[in-house]
């Protein structure tokens, strides 16, 4: 199986997983336009078991953003990594920190009733006001 690796801005943090993810989308909520600066986040979600941290472990730092979410950032850069669902055990990577491309592209926009009201969605995929099953 295809690996990918991934890192941060500076180089501190690296991290290997598998080219195989649970799913691919972009998120609109308000709180991922915070955590990465942008007008969404592009995740691909997969078990965090699969994922190494193969250098920087100790420049990873952790935001409780809830009793279910942690957001991980590298402390010395900043850059935006992964979420964390606790009750799923799942690691929604941020797209953008992939140094080799996945074999997969997104697939959904979700949380588009909250997107920015300065961005408008130009593609054909499926979008969700919420999550898909929360409609």
């Amino acid at each position: 199986m295809t690996e990918l690796t991934a890192s941060c801005l500076c180089g501190a943090v690296q991290l290997r997983l598998p080219d195989r993810f649970d799913y691919v989308g972009h998120c609109h909520c308000s709180e991922c336009r915070k955590f990465t600066g942008a007008a969404f986040s592009s995740v691909g979600g997969l078990d965090a078991a699969l994922v190494t941290t193969v250098r920087g472990a100790e420049a990873i730092a952790l935001y409780e953003k809830s009793a279910e979410t942690r957001l991980a950032f590298c402390r010395h850069c900043g850059a935006s990594l992964y979420s964390l669902k606790r009750s799923s055990n799942k690691l929604n990577l941020r797209l953008g920190v992939l140094d080799t491309p996945p074999s997969q592209t997104p697939t959904f926009h979700i949380f588009v009733g909250s997107k920015a009201p300065w961005h408008e969605i130009s593609d054909t995929l499926p979008r969700f006001t919420t999550r898909p099953g929360e409609e």
